[in-house]
């Protein structure tokens, strides 16, 4: 597998028109990466805008989190914590994004350590949590789309963690549990968050919706 660049990602987000139908504005400092389990078994890289069919055996469930670059974004230490999550924008369908957005997963407490570099690409630092703090406010729920509501576009995302999450969950600022028409903006005030320093999405079509 092949890095992407921070510029590739970026114009990734523009032409797919998340940026800004979805998030006002991507401006990657890091190359975040997910990798998936594909039809043949193998476990892949997902890069921007990969596009991904369940039906045939492709599984949307990341299985790695990786990241490149991590020198370049800003107020970074090896004691850094990041959270990530999975969300769809255009839920229900693609044409009536009126569930915009379904939350299918939210954990933090990642983090990197020196040599645990990823399986798919071994310039990437590996993302991972420790099994006994593995706790994920929204844990993964399978992406599965009705069939005719158009492209659905998945898109994930790396933040660092505010360090008073190291030892209690989002709950504690009063997130709520509910996973569909979630709010990113309100959410990122309510747990004190920059912007996202690195993002990915894939993509599935489920034909018909325009």
């Amino acid at each position: 597998a092949v890095g992407v660049s921070t510029l590739d990602f970026k114009n990734k987000f523009v032409e797919s028109g998340i940026v800004p139908e979805v998030i006002a504005a991507l401006d990657p400092s890091v190359s975040f990466y997910a990798a998936y389990v594909a039809a043949n078994g193998s476990t892949t890289l997902l890069t921007p805008g990969t596009a991904l069919n369940p039906s045939a055996g492709e599984k949307p469930q990341p299985v790695e989190f990786s990241v490149e670059g991590l020198n370049n974004a800003t107020n970074i230490t090896a004691s850094t914590r990041y959270l990530i999550y999975l969300l769809d924008a255009d839920a229900p369908a693609r044409n009536d994004p009126s569930s915009r957005n379904e939350r299918h997963f939210l954990a933090g407490n990642y983090s990197v350590t020196a040599g645990v570099n990823s399986t798919v690409l071994p310039t990437a630092q590996r993302l991972t949590v420790p099994t006994s703090q593995f706790a994920p406010f929204t844990p993964f729920s399978e992406p599965q789309p009705q069939a005719n509501t158009g492209v659905h576009r998945f898109i994930m995302a790396l933040y660092t963690q505010p360090e008073k999450f190291n030892t209690a969950g989002f709950e504690s600022v009063g997130m709520d549990v509910s996973t569909t028409r979630w709010n990113l903006s309100a959410w990122r005030t309510q747990l004190g968050l920059g912007p996202a320093i690195g993002a990915t999405f894939f993509t599935i079509d489920t034909g018909a919706s325009n």
